[in-house]
């Protein structure tokens, strides 16, 4: 491992920083594989992925890599809307959530997480009408999904991801 990751990479969370009931992200930290589902597709369209989640700048916030198409479908399996961005997750101890910029080609996003009931919804600080939830996230699997809010307040979801923990075979 070179400097830069030595000095980026943690191998835990701040426990003086983050209090373990607002650890929100910790159970994420890890590779996961992924089916993502175009809902507002015509036809019915699914993409394998990748999603590496880890504790950075020692412990007070999880960096990810969101990779779709995966690396190894995107040689057989390109698309035209590809997307290799990552997140930057800090937590605030101000406002008790977290802070959260999310970096692709051509694009900045900054967003606010929060926790709603079981779920952890993520709003764009831009732009209220558009969500990230994590609708459930378990030991093995996730449940994640991209949402545009309504005029009625309801919630069009636009994808869904289904992801299982990438499991080591050492």
């Amino acid at each position: 491992m070179n400097e830069f990751e030595k000095a980026l990479v943690s191998d835990t969370y701040c426990k003086d920083t983050i209090p373990k009931e607002r650890n929100w992200f910790e159970p994420l930290i890890g590779s996961w594989d992924f089916t993502w589902i175009d809902n507002n597709a015509k036809k019915h369209r699914e993409v394998q992925g990748e999603w590496i989640f880890s504790w950075i700048l020692e412990g007070i916030g999880i960096q990810d890599m969101f990779i779709c198409p995966s690396r190894k479908a995107r040689i057989t399996h390109p698309q035209p809307d590809e997307e290799y961005g990552t997140t930057l997750r800090i937590y605030n101890p101000k406002t008790l959530n977290w802070d959260i910029s999310y970096c692709c080609l051509g694009r900045v996003l900054t967003l606010e997480a929060k926790k709603e009931d079981d779920s952890i919804v993520l709003t764009n600080t831009l732009d209220n009408t558009r969500k990230w939830v994590f609708v459930s996230i378990e030991q093995n699997s996730f449940h994640w999904q991209n949402v545009s809010v309504k005029e009625d307040g309801s919630w069009h979801i636009n994808s869904d991801i289904h992801a299982t923990r990438v499991i080591n075979q050492s």
